[in-house]
Formats: structure tokens, C-alpha cells, sequence
């Protein structure tokens, strides 16, 4: 575990612009967080820009809908400046024609929309004060303009499978298609902060203490597999962001938020593991509800990105994952065991 090189970019960035958001879905952890719902000050981020020449990607998501800040096109700006690949996933609501062109001309690389649901009556029912029908035609002319302004910007869609909308699995790749999305990030809905989500969510079905496991499950990723199946030849690729096939055995892995390669920052500039210690929220794991916890290791505000990383309580959360200890902070979350 010893320091960085300074010339080397060893880390991905994943900063939070704002933790307001236009919706209100219903499976969001935002609801479970008492924190308030501000933006990123450009003071704060001019100091993580600072730093960026250690991060080889800038990632413009956290937990609130970054368009909803001001200065987002500006921050994805400077971001390119120093050099690092920008990314952000967006409920893509403010997509406009101007929002749009701002966005390619800004350098955005990889524009990422957060559609879980292919129908109106499923989408609208998941991403509460959205309308399946307007967003369609955003994302649509998003494609359009890119393609039309020679951008290379990679579109893709994030696809959250629940109980809810996994009927619709074969009706993504087509609406991508029509879109011109070519990259499907698919994974289950494992970020559970209280009993409602577990319900919607298919862990339950393997997890679940005395289950059976048989079923609806099975179902799921036979229609998982099928799309496998027909994106290859599609030209789409599918990231999996979790265990596939899903297994019953609950066995700490590297962890799905990759803390060993990168860094989170709240919106206030606080530097965390990762977005789910990077504000003060519940968690529901096995059958019980933990009390809210998040976990801090500096504050870019008055530290360097360095300071912070090589910080001996950071550098010994990390350690854990090396050395197959742990932390016991990351037991009761459901991304450590890859779900």
C-alpha cells in the first residue's frame, strides 16, 4: 500500500455535483438520508480539479440529477482539460437541444440514461415525475445530435432490474437500437435501504433466509441470458454489474464500487470509499434494518486528494480488500459480496 506516483492516474474520481434530484423514485437512497440537498460549490470542485491529474476518469453522478447544476458543463470542461475520460449517468429529463449540444461541446465521453422500465405504464410507475414517452424522444435526439456532430461520446442506458419492470428485459435492446444507445449497463437492484426495496428486489429469492430459491429468479435470468444472446450480434455490449448467475453463497469479493480504484466525493467535498458511505444512510441486509452510517476518511477542502488516500485509517479500510479482512463497515452491504 504505498503512496501513488504522481506522474501515474491510478483512480477514478466519482464526484457528486448535486444531491437534489427532479424525481422522487421510489427505490432512490437518497430517502433514506437526512442529509440536506445542495450542490457542489465551484470552490470545492476547483480543488478536486486540483487532483484530477492522479484520476484517469471523472464520473459525474453520486446520488442527485447532475444536470440540475449550473455549472455542470463547465465542470465537465475543465475535467477534459486535465486530461481524464468524463462519464455521467443521468434520468435524462433535462435533455434538451441546447442541454444536449452543451454537453458534446463540453466533451462529455460517456453519457450514461437511467431507464428502468420500457413501457409507460412500468417506467412511469418506478421513475415518479418522468414520462417514458418524453424522455424516449430526449434520449433519441441526444443520439441524433452526436452522431451528427461527429461526437465519439459513447450513449448508453442503465436498466435496474426489479420485480417490477423484469417482464420488460426484451424490449430494451430494440428501444436502444432506436435510440442509438450501444451500451446496456444491467444490474439488480442490490442497493437495499429499507424493507420496501427488498421486496422489490430479487435478491430476496436466493437470500432470503429459508427460501427456496426457485422461480421467479430463474425466469429472470433466463430472459437476462437471451439478451445476452442477441446483443453480440447487435453490436451492444452489456456490462453486468452483478453476480450473474446469481448465487445463494454469500462470499466477500473485491466489491462492485471498486474502493481500491476509486474515490468519492460528496457534494459538500468529502472524501469517501464510495457513494454508499459518502452520505448518511440506512441499509436493510439480511432481514434486519442497520441505523444510518456513513464513513469519511478527509475533506478535500482543506486536504490534498493525496493527504486523504495515504491517510493511514484510508489506507487501512483498503487493506482489507487486499488481504481478504474486510472492513466489517462494508459487511452488511450487498455490492461486497458482488450481488
Amino acid at each position: 500500500m504505498n503512496g501513488p506516483n504522481p506522474s501515474r492516474r491510478f483512480v477514478s474520481f466519482n464526484l457528486e455535483p448535486t444531491f437534489r434530484c427532479n424525481l422522487e423514485c421510489e427505490m432512490c437512497p437518497r430517502f433514506s438520508s437526512e442529509d440536506p440537498h445542495l450542490d457542489m460549490s465551484m470552490e470545492t470542485y476547483l480543488r478536486i480539479r486540483r487532483d484530477m491529474i492522479y484520476a484517469h476518469t471523472v464520473d459525474f453522478t453520486g446520488w442527485g440529477e447532475p444536470m440540475l447544476h449550473r455549472e455542470i458543463y463547465r465542470m465537465v470542461r475543465l475535467a477534459k482539460e486535465q486530461g481524464c475520460v468524463t462519464s455521467m449517468t443521468t434520468n435524462g429529463t433535462i435533455l434538451n437541444r441546447r442541454n444536449s449540444l452543451a454537453l458534446i461541446e463540453a466533451g462529455m465521453d460517456r453519457l450514461t440514461i437511467s431507464v428502468d422500465g420500457m413501457t409507460e405504464a412500468t417506467y412511469n410507475s418506478i421513475r415518479l415525475g418522468a414520462s417514458f414517452e418524453t424522455v424516449t424522444k430526449k434520449v433519441t435526439e441526444f443520439g441524433r445530435l452526436a452522431r451528427g456532430t461527429g461526437s465519439s461520446l459513447l450513449l448508453g442506458i442503465a436498466f435496474t432490474v426489479q420485480e417490477q419492470n423484469a417482464h420488460e428485459l426484451d424490449l430494451v435492446l430494440p428501444w436502444m437500437e432506436s435510440c442509438g444507445a450501444r451500451v446496456l449497463h444491467l444490474k439488480q437492484l442490490n442497493v437495499v435501504s429499507n424493507s420496501w426495496d427488498w421486496e422489490q428486489s430479487f435478491l430476496k429469492y436466493r437470500l432470503k433466509p429459508g427460501s427456496a430459491g426457485a422461480g421467479p429468479l430463474e425466469d429472470l435470468e433466463s430472459r437476462i441470458s437471451r439478451l445476452l444472446e442477441r446483443a453480440r450480434p447487435m453490436g451492444i455490449e452489456v456490462a453486468l454489474h452483478s453476480e450473474f448467475p446469481m448465487s445463494s453463497r454469500m462470499i466477500p469479493r473485491h466489491c462492485l464500487a471498486t474502493p481500491l480504484e476509486s474515490v468519492y466525493f460528496s457534494y459538500e467535498g468529502r472524501m469517501a470509499p464510495c457513494c454508499h458511505f459518502g452520505h448518511h444512510v440506512s441499509r436493510y441486509f439480511e432481514g434486519r434494518l442497520e441505523p444510518p452510517s456513513s464513513l469519511f476518511y478527509g475533506d478535500i477542502r482543506e486536504q490534498t486528494f493525496l493527504e486523504v488516500w495515504n491517510d493511514p485509517s484510508f489506507r487501512s479500510f483498503r487493506g482489507g480488500f487486499v488481504s481478504g479482512d474486510h472492513p466489517q463497515a462494508c459487511r452488511s452491504c450487498y455490492l461486497l459480496y458482488g450481488k
